[in-house]
């Protein structure tokens, strides 16, 4: 009879989905799940219900793999695939296909980290290795980490308050992997800016990023390189030129938003002075003569700086400046800044070395910007812009003599 019973239900199956549809059986039904070895399931029956005054059971259509109590309780044997039948006489009111895979010896989760805005949610996904499995996965908080986030039973993630949680998931047979969560107190950020979007750079040059988003929005940032051959950039958003050639640099939000940085990297200028002067040969003729010692270990080594007791030369792409007196060694080298250089890009990378804006002007029609070092006022970088690029730079060193 109970075989019987059985083969009735698996020829039944597919048309059991109909049948779920209707009134004898109410959301939610399993009509398909997959157990690791051991586990095991209770059947809800509070979703099934028969003819009044029949009792509900239950069978199995291979002990081996899959056995089911007179409760319903589902326990996985070993691996292979078995059929679960609930009903009552000849009638099959559903009928469950169970897949058994072994015990996962480990756990995972996509997303080891997580930042969240207060209010917003986000989801664990958890990995098992191959041909394992564990159907009930659960989330635990720590109790003093729930004013922080919250996690429900599928996973789902949702920022409560400002702070970190550490979120631990678990299979059937105990196997864990955790989730920090970092929730931040502003609100999820709708658009992204950076300082600039074209970066020329000089080989070794290096340049900071600084990403922004709107008024009372809170953002964490990740960077990426297209190319690391040409530029690199760390998780501070450092951008360190390479080699020559183009690279393009991507900040991204924690909740998906982008924004690049097209970085031009030129070949490290070896002889400065060839583009500041026609006179190359006798330009060095007289450093030769005059037995002019050359520095490049300032700031920014894009600058040449030549200079004995009486004569300092200060060389950089676009600037020669020429001191006659007793004079020591430079404090500081200029930046490599191209006139056509955008003054905000110029301006950003002074600021990123620790020049802050000292004056602003207008002369002529072009604005005029000097910047100094803190607590320095002998040596002092100034730009002049007409719109928006640079027309000229530079550079005034005045040496103290003993």
């Amino acid at each position: 009879m109970k075989n019987r019973w059985i083969a009735t239900l698996v020829l039944l199956a597919l048309a059991l989905t109909t049948l779920l549809g209707t009134s004898a059986v109410a959301e939610p039904t399993v009509l398909s799940m997959t157990l690791g070895v051991g586990e095991t399931y209770q059947i809800k029956t509070s979703a099934i219900s028969g003819a009044e005054g029949k009792q509900l059971v239950f069978a199995t259509s291979n002990k081996k793999v899959a056995t089911v109590s007179a409760e319903g309780v589902i326990t996985a044997k070993r691996k292979g695939t078995a059929k679960i039948a609930v009903g009552y006489d000849d009638t099959a009111l559903a009928v469950c296909t169970v897949k058994v895979l072994g015990k996962p010896g480990s756990l995972k989760l996509a997303q080891s980290k997580m930042v969240l805005n207060v209010g917003e949610s986000g989801q664990l996904t958890p990995k098992l290795p191959k041909k394992t499995a564990s159907y009930a996965i659960t989330y635990e908080l720590a109790p003093s980490d729930n004013v922080v986030a919250t996690v429900a039973e599928d996973g789902k993630v949702t920022g409560v308050a400002a702070g970190e949680a550490v979120i631990t998931a678990k299979t059937n047979n105990n196997k864990t992997a955790k989730c920090t969560v970092k929730v931040l107190a502003g609100k999820a950020p709708t658009t992204l800016k950076v300082d600039v979007e074209a970066l020329p750079l000089y080989v070794k040059e290096s340049f900071k990023l600084t990403p922004s988003v709107e008024d009372g929005a809170e953002a964490v940032y990740a960077y990426s390189s297209s190319n690391k051959k040409i530029a690199t950039v760390n998780s501070e958003g450092k951008i360190v030129a390479k080699k020559k050639g183009n690279a393009k640099i991507t900040v991204k939000t924690h909740n998906g938003l982008t924004a690049t940085v097209n970085v031009t990297v030129k070949a490290k200028l070896k002889d400065c002075y060839g583009l500041l002067t026609n006179k190359t040969k006798t330009f060095k003729t007289t450093v030769k003569k005059l037995k002019l010692k050359k520095d490049t270990t300032g700031d920014d080594k894009t600058s040449v700086m030549y200079y004995n007791s009486q004569l300092a030369l200060i060389m950089t792409p676009n600037s020669c400046q020429a001191t006659l007196a007793p004079a020591t060694k430079p404090k500081y080298s200029i930046l490599g800044i191209d006139v056509n250089t955008p003054a905000e890009v110029a301006a950003a990378k002074l600021a990123y070395k620790g020049w802050k804006m000292s004056e602003s002007k207008t002369v002529d029609g072009n604005e005029v910007r000097a910047f100094a070092k803190e607590g320095d006022n002998e040596h002092v970088i100034t730009i002049s812009a007409n719109g928006s690029d640079i027309q000229s730079i530079d550079a005034f060193w005045i040496w103290k003599t003993e």
